[in-house]
């Protein structure tokens, strides 16, 4: 025990010294509180951690501040980072039980992921969803991914792999109840097979002056494989500067509302396939229900469909949304520097007929909060009872066909909370009308 106590404190002190853990000083306090805790062979409660770490009194009520839950999930995720990068090599790892703060020391068992990485790169870090480049370090390192493109990488290759099996499992009461919902029984009670598309970020390289890829490059405009070789066809120069690399990522959040969409879904025992944006074919707009689950900057080829018959568009970034209307503008502040407070996300929700008797279900977000408050609110019954209620056309015996803008209250990468701000009709021939249609039949 006294060993094990002496590794726990010995790898909290590697963390703090990397970095990971950031400048703030309260995660630090966290994770050694938490490791004395645990050297002592004990799970401390949520109100002495607030007491002892953040200095609360003991008035401190944790069923009214979730404060204590909200920096115990993000140290969380800090320490998947760490051993995903700085800690790769270590053969034991610290692991914070979810449901109690209570740390460990595990061995890391390597995954097995169901992608490649070109030979040629070594070390990618990358913001999550960022618009231009991502720098590539020199290939003398062992490879890995950042932490979004591998929890990306293995939510749709995992669940594409293993999704028949999870698929058949008897679904929950509260599943069943949500899938009954009008919302969702439009895709669910029928033949049609289901098609989850997951909003990825398709990276291809750019060369230096030797020739070796030097930068990841991402670019809004080149979704796919295709889209850079039509760059490249425009531009025969490109060839030389830009490589294709077969890569793409994911953001962070996808991984947690894959698995709550993902949870209604399977109450059916019809096909459900996932795939990424960049492999989605202009086919599937016809031969499946549609259900997107991403960023709305990775809405990709259904970004025209989604705001064609909608009061929002897209405003300066993918970060906000104007209201055509009102000219309110939408603005995510979860693209800021990061900061111990809380910041405003937005979740969309738009569902709509499709053109071969299909429908659509967009679940998306400016950043991660709001995609994962989305994905909750999908799949949760009261939130569930609230969008039906609230959606403008809840009296119509037609498909839904409707948009819900929410406001969401994001602490890191963590949805707390959220309000309507906005919510519509969709004239869905107005969608599927005209030079539109044509230009994606």
């Amino acid at each position: 025990m006294q060993a094990e106590a002496q590794l726990l404190r010995e790898q909290a002190q590697k963390i703090a010294s990397s970095g990971a853990l950031g400048r703030s000083r309260s995660y630090t306090r966290l994770l050694e509180f938490l490791v004395d805790c645990g050297a002592a062979g004990r799970a401390p409660k949520e109100l002495e951690i607030a007491m002892e770490v953040f200095g609360k009194g003991a008035d401190f009520d944790p069923s009214q501040d979730s404060m204590v839950r909200v920096y115990a999930h993000n140290l969380r995720q800090k320490l998947e980072h760490y051993y995903a990068t700085d800690g790769r090599r270590e053969p034991q790892q610290i692991a914070l039980a979810r449901g109690e703060y209570r740390v460990s020391l595990t061995p890391v068992v390597e995954p097995v992921l169901p992608v490649s990485v070109p030979s040629a790169l070594s070390q990618v870090t990358a913001a999550d969803a960022a618009p231009q480049v991502v720098m590539v370090a020199p290939a003398a390192r062992p490879r890995w991914l950042p932490m979004a493109a591998m929890l990306g990488l293995l939510v749709v290759g995992v669940l594409i792999g293993f999704g028949v099996a999870v698929s058949r499992e008897p679904p929950s009461p509260s599943a069943a109840a949500i899938a009954a919902s009008p919302i969702w029984k439009t895709l669910l009670n029928d033949d049609m097979p289901i098609l989850v598309v997951v909003g990825d970020y398709y990276i291809f390289g750019e060369r230096d002056e030797h020739g070796e890829v030097d930068r990841l490059v991402r670019d809004f405009n080149v979704g796919s494989r295709a889209d850079l070789d039509e760059l490249m066809k425009h531009d025969p120069k490109l060839a030389t500067k830009y490589m294709d690399l077969d890569l793409t990522y994911l953001p962070t959040g996808s991984a947690f509302a894959l698995v709550d969409v993902l949870r209604v879904l399977y109450t059916t025992t019809k096909p459900v396939h996932v795939v990424s944006m960049s492999e989605m074919s202009d086919a599937d707009l016809k031969s499946s229900h549609i259900v997107y689950l991403g960023y709305i900057s990775g809405l990709g080829k259904l970004e025209d469909f989604v705001f064609a018959s909608s009061s929002l568009a897209i405003g300066y970034t993918y970060d906000e949304l104007r209201n055509t209307e009102t000219g309110e503008m939408y603005a995510s502040e979860a693209g800021m520097p990061e900061t111990n407070r809380n910041y405003r996300d937005y979740a969309l929700i738009s569902t709509f007929p499709g053109p071969g008797g299909n429908q659509f279900l967009i679940v998306a977000g400016t950043r991660d909060a709001g995609m994962m408050q989305a994905a909750h609110a999908l799949s949760d019954p009261m939130f569930v009872k609230t969008i039906e209620e609230a959606r403008p056309e809840a009296k119509s015996t037609e498909p839904p066909s409707f948009e819900m803008l929410y406001e969401v209250t994001g602490y890191g990468r963590t949805n707390l909370d959220a309000r309507l701000v906005h919510s519509g009709k969709l004239n869905y021939p107005e969608i599927w009308g005209g030079n539109l249609l044509r230009a994606h039949d």
